[in-house]
Parts: structure tokens; sequence; C-alpha cells
């Protein structure tokens, strides 16, 4: 890759803090509910369900405690989290789209109205922050762990699972985070081959949402039944990603062939709600980094701003559509 030792070794010990510190915060919450528990005793080797309910329901517990616990330093170090700002973006937005969706959430990006709708929505944010770190810890506790009792000669050994790993917990997160992943599949510069070919899975491997369901988002958007448009149309996609899928399908009022995209259910509220999760994420990073390696000066709260930005304007297909129609005219 493009960076120097002394800066990788410094992300490196940047990961082995904020998995030690979500262990050390579980260790504080399972063991002592252990220690407390009352000892079973059992002539078979094969421990009771019951234990194990318990130790699932502590572990979901300790990941509470984690997300809270997190969160709280966040705050502390940089006050309110707020949606990604788009005063200094480079993302070419359409000012002209001021369409608010029945959610209340915006179709065209605006961090005002953004944090306006999530504010009301009660502890949603906390709550996706906890699945978040409920999937993220085990696998940056495994990292550092390998880390720290092998070096980077050990993260190149694990590479091919640790890159499994990461894209298996991606497409349990996901929309926003297979979309992160798909953009890190072609970076050569930061990751070595195993992942991104593992990574790579992403780019082909998205199932597709029911046709049913896509089929009444397109007669609600044109407010006619779909053989009313169409005269012929693919019973199921020709293509899915992870934000919408596309159909082929031929126009009754002219016979033109087009292709019809669309959207995943909730995917505004799912892609949101991640871009504040991510940010405080990079919060928390740009803040161990600080203290870490003061000497780096990555904005990494500004990089992730500049492409939660890029990716929520992926979903406005007006904006696609008018971006479309410039680059015919030309």
């Amino acid at each position: 890759g493009i960076f120097h030792t002394a800066t990788m070794q410094s992300h490196i010990r940047a990961l082995a803090v904020a998995a030690l510190a979500c262990a050390a915060v579980t260790r504080a919450v399972v063991r002592p509910a252990m220690a407390s528990a009352r000892p079973m005793t059992t002539r078979s080797a094969t421990v009771p369900r019951s234990r194990v309910a318990m130790v699932n329901t502590l572990e979901r517990n300790a990941v509470t405690a984690a997300a809270t616990a997190a969160i709280r330093a966040a705050e502390a170090a940089t006050g309110d989290v707020r949606a990604p700002d788009s005063g200094k973006t480079y993302v070419s937005l359409n000012a002209t789209n001021n369409v608010v969706d029945e959610e209340g959430l915006p179709e065209a990006y605006d961090a005002r109205l953004i944090e306006a709708y999530w504010k009301k929505q009660g502890s949603a944010l906390q709550s996706r922050w906890t699945e978040f770190l409920g999937i993220a810890v085990p696998f940056i506790t495994r990292t550092a762990t390998l880390t720290l009792s092998g070096g980077v000669a050990a993260l190149e050994r694990e590479a091919g699972s640790l890159a499994r790993d990461a894209r298996q917990n991606m497409e349990k997160l996901g929309p926003t985070y297979v979309k992160l992943g798909q953009m890190m599949s072609v970076r050569p510069d930061v990751l070595p081959d195993a992942a991104l070919a593992e990574l790579a899975i992403l780019q082909d491997s998205v199932k597709p949402f029911d046709s049913a369901v896509a089929f009444e988002v397109i007669e609600k958007e044109l407010g006619r039944p779909v053989d009313e448009v169409f005269s012929k149309i693919t019973p199921e996609p020709i293509a899915a990603a992870s934000l919408a899928q596309v159909y082929r399908a031929t126009l009754r009022e002219d016979g033109r062939e087009v292709a019809v995209k669309v959207q995943r259910p909730d995917v505004l509220s799912t892609v949101s709600k991640d871009l504040y999760v991510l940010r405080r994420a990079a919060e928390v990073y740009q803040n161990l980094m600080g203290m870490l390696a003061p000497q780096q000066r990555t904005d990494y709260v500004a990089l992730l701003n500049e492409w939660a930005i890029g990716f929520y304007t992926e979903l406005d297909f007006k904006n696609e559509a008018m971006n479309q129609q410039q680059k015919k005219k030309k």
C-alpha cells in the first residue's frame, strides 16, 4: 500500500485501543455477572441451554454497554453528532429538488432536514449504533488480537479470512455497508489482493428484493397500473445492486425499450441513519488517531462526509436523470 510503516502502525494501534476498550466494557459486565451466578452441577459435560441463553443475554447487554460508552466518548470529544456537512462538498447536488418523502426525509441531500427528521425518532440512532457495534466489535477485536500477537505478518497470513468476515459483516449490516465494501474492492493501494478478491463478491452477489414490492412502487410513483404504462416488462430484475434493481420494459405509448430502476424499500431511511452511525464512528476513530498519532493530518470525518453526501445523492434519481440529460445534450 501507499501508507508509510509508521502511519500503518498508528492505525493498528488505534484499532487495538478501540477493541480493547470495548473488551474491557464487556469483561466489566459479563464476568461479575457470571461470577455471581450459582454454579450448576450436571453429570453431563454438555452446557445446559439455560446457561447458554444466559451467556447470550449477557453478551447482548455487554454490547449495549459498549455502545453507550462509545457514544459518550464521542459526544465528550465532539459534542452532538450531526449529519455530514455539505457546506464544502465537491458533490454536485440538485438544489432544485426540495421534495420530502412520506417519512419526512429529503430526496436530495439536505443536512438540516435529515437532522430534523432523526431528532423526532427517539432512540432509533442509538439502536442502530448498538447493532453496528455488536457486529463490528468482534471483528475489530480479532484484528487487534492478531496484530498484538503477530504484527503485520499475522494480518497478512489471515488476510483472506479477515476479508471474508468483513464481507459477511457488511452483508449483515445492509446496503450502506455493502456499498462501502464495493468501493473498497477497487482500492489495491489500500487493501491486499486477498481482501480485494473477497470484497469483489459484493459487486455481483446482491440479492434482489421481491418483484411484487417493486411493481407496487412503480404503480405508486407513476399513478397507473404497470400494464397501462408498459406493454412488456421482465417479471424479475435483470440486475440487482445495493440500492436498487433494474427491469427491462417496453413503453406502451411509443414502443421504446427502457430500463426501469426501482429503489429498495426503506433504503433512504436506512442510508440516512447509517450515515449518522458512520460519522460517529469516524469521530471516535479521529479522536483515537489524535491521541495515538498526532503527527498525522488525515481528516477522517471530512473524508466520511464527502463519501456520505455522494452516496446519499445516488438515491436522488431525479438528479441522476438530470445528469443523464445534460450528458446527452453534450
